[in-house]
């Protein structure tokens, strides 16, 4: 069977049915995502996916506003602030291979929620920390405490994703494209909460609300989320092996270059605001431009993604439209007709928002078709792999983003720097429509065999013997090659045929 960006991902999951004919259909055979057609199974596993995203997002980001100027009280320099930041996604890249590699072990929900329930508590733990000495004692606990709560962030995002490609293998970028506008809208609302909590019961507060609010969505999140079964045949290599696939390679490069862009701007952009002598809350808001457009643009992002199916198209020419808006930017020094204006940059910053999230929210399921050509399985094992790959590319490009761009805007200046930035994202999308046009058919996938709708349910046989029909209703049909689910609520089509093969309860 061909690949391409229009092919749904092949899943051998036990909840596969039979497709409604009354669906609408995109131009890709998939049938459109719609929250009120999904079971109610998948509603639960969608709002607590949504409402964890929101409340973890707003726990990581509320410390902002206040931290460094309390940090700075303990005795930390501004230096050793940046690197407490930075460590989080360091830990991030190193760990979520290995979250990633042994899923299937560890257990989709269970590492899911023992994620949500570390990041939690270690916030609450983080609230205490101005109760304890200053200098070096402050600092090693402040990284301790930070890096734990990034294994704990690895943990359940490596997870996140995994149950996503699980449960909605034809729907991955839609989906994801959704939540990640809770996360967007926690990664918004985070500071300014921070801020008001600090601002009312001082350096504690706002860690111990948001970490008990985390812990209690975990709590709940373990009552309503249903169990995730994974596939009992799991792939054995190692996470190195998708390096074998040119696609995923490409993709990889684009998702650093991308998450390093974002990046760029925490130590960069407020220095290059000030010659518009805007006052601090104006500033503030400046830096929510172009998260705001990426939160509330990725949901149309993963429908065009899922049912147009240009997976690579997206990543390449997201990030190429990015081009332009960082040499807007600058503006680069060698567009001298464009004026350095406040308007300018709200544009540039719009039009960042837009192409970061045109490339970034396709690239999961690129990773994932890169990993169906090399022959992996289409269970949670391989979910898991591609999950943790993903979100370890994406946080190596986010800690190196803010060194990079620091280094680069003191040595030459934002304007070149910016450029500089451009040229990157250049390189990335370049390189994808390259591949496109080289290979604009991707490797063939392993065959899978169709799924048969026409069983008889008076008349099934099971090891030459009748089945009554109260019974196929509730058979799992195992054949060589697949497994389905007969499911009571449904319809089963009525034309006679004999399955010989062997069924388990």
């Amino acid at each position: 069977m061909a690949a391409s960006e229009r092919t749904p991902l092949l899943v051998n999951s036990v909840e596969q049915k039979s497709p409604d004919p009354t669906t609408p259909k995109s131009p890709t055979g998939t049938a459109e995502f719609s929250f009120k057609r999904v079971d109610r199974r998948k509603k639960f596993i969608l709002v607590s996916m949504g409402f964890v995203n929101f409340c973890a997002s707003c726990c990581f980001s509320l410390l902002a506003p206040f931290f460094p100027i309390e940090a700075s009280y303990k005795g930390a320099s501004q230096s050793v602030v940046g690197l407490i930041f930075g460590v989080f996604e360091l830990v991030i890249f190193i760990s979520s291979p290995i979250f990633g590699n042994y899923i299937s072990k560890i257990g989709c929900k269970f590492m899911f929620v023992s994620g949500i329930m570390v990041c939690g508590s270690c916030a609450i733990l983080f609230g205490t920390l101005d109760k304890g000495p200053d200098g070096t004692m402050f600092i090693v606990m402040c990284f301790l405490c930070r890096s734990i709560e990034a294994l704990g962030c690895s943990a359940f995002v490596t997870a996140l994703f995994a149950i996503l490609a699980h449960e909605f293998p034809d729907s991955v970028i839609t989906v994801m494209g959704s939540l990640e506008t809770f996360s967007g809208l926690g990664m918004m609302v985070g500071p300014p909460i921070g801020g008001a909590l600090y601002e009312i019961g001082g350096y504690g507060l706002p860690f111990f609300v948001m970490g008990t609010v985390v812990i209690l969505c975990g709590l709940l999140t373990t009552l309503v989320m249903p169990r995730i079964e994974g596939a009992k045949e799991k792939y054995t290599g190692s996470i190195l092996t998708l390096f074998k696939s040119p696609l995923v390679i490409i993709t990889w490069l684009n998702c650093i270059i991308t998450s390093l862009s974002i990046g760029y701007f925490e130590p960069t952009l407020a220095n290059h605001l000030q010659q518009f002598d805007l006052k601090t809350w104006i500033v503030g808001l400046m830096f929510l431009i172009a998260p705001a457009v990426y939160a509330f643009t990725a949901p149309v992002w993963g429908y065009i993604g899922d049912q147009k199916g240009i997976v690579r198209l997206m990543i390449g020419g997201g990030n190429l439209f990015a081009v332009l808006a960082w040499l807007l930017l600058g503006p680069a020094p060698f567009l001298t007709f464009i004026p350095n204006t406040l308007y300018i940059n709200i544009i540039s910053l719009s039009m960042i928002g837009l192409g970061i999230g045109c490339s970034l929210i396709p690239t999961f399921k690129a990773l994932l078709i890169g990993a169906n050509s090399l022959g992996l399985p289409n269970d949670l094992d391989t979910y898991g792999k591609v999950s943790g790959f993903f979100n370890s590319s994406f946080s190596f490009g986010a800690f190196f983003g803010p060194t990079i761009g620091g280094v680069m805007v003191e040595k030459f200046g934002f304007p070149w720097a910016s450029t500089g930035i451009a040229w990157m994202l250049c390189f990335g999308g370049g390189l994808m429509l390259i591949y496109i046009c080289v290979v604009p058919n991707l490797p063939k996938l392993p065959e899978e065999t169709p799924l048969d709708t026409n069983i008889n349910i008076e008349n099934a046989t099971v090891d030459n013997k009748i089945l009554p029909s109260s019974d196929v209703e509730t058979t799992l049909l195992n054949s060589n090659e697949n497994k389905y689910t007969i499911d009571k609520e449904t319809p089963v089509d009525q034309h006679a045929i004999q399955n010989k093969s062997d069924c388990e309860v």
